[in-house]
């Protein structure tokens, strides 16, 4: 029954993020005003979802090899979005090499033992979420008084990979919340992923509003 529950969560949480990928290409407003790093993080965040839902679906925790490429799209694409973002040269240089060292490292590590491809990395997901969980707040501090495109999206980022650390920092991934009604780790996490999704969609609705403006 919990299963089911945090599945059917999960499913609302791709639905939102399918949504929020649906409006920011079909309005050509927007997407003329989006960064296209940010749609293709979208789309390939639709994708990776996608398979991962499905694979869980057919074949019952035999997904989380999935949660690499997650978080390395995660990586990739919002390193390449905040290095466009953030107008510090030193910074842009050192997200450039954060991003070549993380990607690395976590080659070397599944080279090295290729069997925890398969599991859950949280060196790889602790590490990617304090990395992001950093830009976010640099780019937010940075441009209070002049820019506010992409606040709403950095401020849902920080929130989820925020739980997303204290999740895997926590290190018991079967660990009950409350036991009525039942809410463990997961849905808790599945829960933090739906707001990050509506701040993406609030993200939207700026951009949309901004665009009517001018």
């Amino acid at each position: 029954m919990t299963d089911i529950i945090a599945f059917s969560s999960s499913l609302l949480g791709l639905f939102f993020l399918i949504l929020n990928t649906f409006l920011f290409f079909k309005n050509k407003q927007v997407r003329e005003k989006t960064e296209k790093t940010f749609l293709w993080y979208l789309f390939s965040l639709c994708i990776v979802e996608i398979i991962c839902h499905l694979i869980g679906f057919l074949y019952f925790g035999q997904n989380f090899f999935v949660s690499h490429f997650y978080f390395y799209f995660q990586l990739l694409f919002l390193s390449i979005l905040f290095k466009k973002l953030i107008s510090n040269t030193i910074l842009k240089k050192v997200i450039w090499t954060v991003l070549i060292a993380q990607t690395v490292i976590l080659a070397s590590m599944y080279i090295k033992d290729p069997n925890s491809f398969w599991n859950f990395n949280n060196y790889e997901i602790i590490s990617i979420s304090i990395i992001l969980i950093l830009y976010a707040l640099y780019y937010i501090i940075s441009n209070l008084a002049t820019e506010h495109r992409y606040f709403n999206f950095s401020i849902g980022l920080i929130l989820y990979f925020a739980c997303s650390v204290t999740i895997f920092s926590v290190g018991n991934l079967e660990l009950v919340l409350c036991e009525d009604p039942f809410i463990d780790i997961w849905i808790f996490n599945i829960v933090f992923y739906i707001i990050f999704q509506i701040f993406i969609f609030k993200e939207y609705l700026f951009l949309k509003s901004k665009k009517q403006m001018e």
